[in-house]
């Protein structure tokens, strides 16, 4: 009854061939799905940092010890303030 012959040895073989096949191919589309993932947020990262504001310097004040932006910075509304208005 659980005699081992040819050809059930030869469906063994397709069914265990036909899984691996089956791995390798589950395997190779989650390559292939990462890498557009991968790609997608490299392609977003370079559109953000393209577009983000220019760094500036910050000071701070002598009056009111408030930290400005070294060019560009306004009056903070005191009299001896060293920034114009």
């Amino acid at each position: 009854m659980f005699g081992f012959s040819l050809p059930k040895l030869l469906i063994l073989a397709l069914i265990i061939f036909g899984v691996w096949q089956g791995f390798k191919y589950l395997q190779r589309r989650q390559e292939v799905q990462d890498k557009k993932r991968h790609e997608k947020v490299r392609e977003a990262r370079a559109e953000t940092q393209g577009s983000a504001d220019p760094v500036e310097d910050m000071v701070r004040c002598t009056v009111c010890d408030a930290f400005v932006a070294s060019t560009g910075a306004k009056s903070c509304g005191r009299k001896d303030c060293p920034y114009p208005g």
